[in-house]
């Protein structure tokens, strides 16, 4: 029994719920920010890849063969220049980049409206209550 009421008064290494919220909001900062750096160091990487792997030059040509009787069609093909393809990859990015900050305004401008609406709900509902007392 005498174990048992140390133990029970013993304050030694109690965490004070101040404490834990504080440690809690710096480590979803921390992980919030550190998870968008890592998404855009990423999309940054996927976009190099994408430009090494246009730039490679796919061209080919096989000339036409015969010998001993047997005949064989050569065949080519000559690819864009590279200069033009990596214009319409950029291209492509930027009408990309720029929908989603469209896409990103409207999401703004509906929440904006949404706010409005509830804003403008709670005044009804407080005249009502004032009206009623």
């Amino acid at each position: 029994m005498n174990l048992c009421a140390k133990l029970w008064r013993d304050e030694a290494g109690v965490l004070l719920s101040a404490e834990v919220v504080v440690v809690g909001t710096v480590a979803v900062v921390g992980l919030t920010t550190g998870l968008t750096v890592v998404a855009q160091a990423v999309n940054e990487e996927l976009q190099d890849v994408g430009f090494a792997i246009r730039s490679l030059d796919q061209s080919y040509s096989t000339p036409a063969m015969e010998g001993c009787g047997a005949r064989t069609a050569g065949s080519s093909f000559t690819q864009e220049p590279v200069k033009k393809s990596l214009a319409e990859l950029c291209e492509v990015i930027e009408k990309a980049e720029k929908e989603e900050k469209t896409q990103g305004e409207r999401l703004q401008q509906q929440m904006k409206k949404k706010d409005k609406n509830t804003d403008g709900e709670d005044t009804k509902k407080k005249k009502k209550r004032e009206q009623n007392i």
